[in-house]
């Protein structure tokens, strides 16, 4: 069962316009999975389950960098390149360009999102509250989003222990691919100086993922208003 909720979408001009967010039940890091893989009665230990882990993790890493796409029924990886070339001479410049890996669901996915149940719900009180975003580059309290520029949240609980993975300043597009903010300049329980990933055009929602201080499970804020970039 797949818990959402609605917010007013603020994309249209229509006042009473919402659009459905779902809500996740928690977040399952790679341990997490290990420990999945070895619950009882499957007769895999977690040895066995770690190095396949490390395996597949190697093996995948290893071929895109030697040019391959993966294709599975889990997922679809296939390598992007972003940023603008002036003339049919020009080369990839690291610069003004990037490759990214786009991820989309395999055939398994798929099938998952068509036989899922859902559950409309309240939007759940986090005890993370984001009252305010602003992008530095703009200068102003914005919706926008400018790639690279520097982005300051306001709220409540904010702080977070960034060289953990799982927390964090995070964006999602519109076609679920995740970007996790990955430097940060200040990081309080108040306010969050980052700076905003190199993304694509496209709509984003942001989160806000850590561990409360005496609290063993991670937390999910999330910032009421789309960011978009142009």
């Amino acid at each position: 069962m797949i818990e959402y909720y609605l917010h007013l979408n603020a994309l249209t001009d229509a006042p009473d316009d919402c659009i459905a967010k779902p809500s996740p039940i928690g977040v399952l890091t790679r341990e997490d999975l290990i420990k999945e893989c070895c619950a009882e009665g499957t007769g895999i230990t977690p040895y066995e389950a770690e190095s396949m882990f490390k395996r597949i993790e190697t093996v995948v890493t290893e071929n895109l960098e030697k040019g391959y796409s993966i294709n599975t029924p889990l997922l679809n990886i296939s390598p992007s390149i972003t940023g603008v070339f002036t003339n049919w001479d020009d080369s990839f410049d690291g610069s003004r360009h990037k490759l990214r890996f786009k991820s989309s669901p395999g055939v398994l996915l798929k099938a998952v999102a068509d036989s899922s149940k859902l559950h409309k719900i309240d939007r759940k009180k986090s005890i993370i509250d984001i009252y305010s975003f602003t992008d530095h580059s703009i200068g102003q309290e914005t919706n926008s989003l400018l790639p690279n520029g520097v982005g300051e949240l306001k709220g409540k609980r904010l702080k977070m222990d960034t060289s953990d993975e799982n927390q964090g300043i995070f964006l999602f597009a519109e076609d679920g691919t995740e970007y996790r903010v990955a430097v940060y300049v200040t990081n309080t329980d108040s306010t969050q100086i980052f700076q905003i990933p190199e993304l694509t055009a496209g709509n984003y929602e942001l989160q806000v993922r850590c561990i409360a201080k005496n609290n063993k499970k991670l937390t999910i804020g999330y910032y009421d208003k789309t960011l978009s970039v142009k």
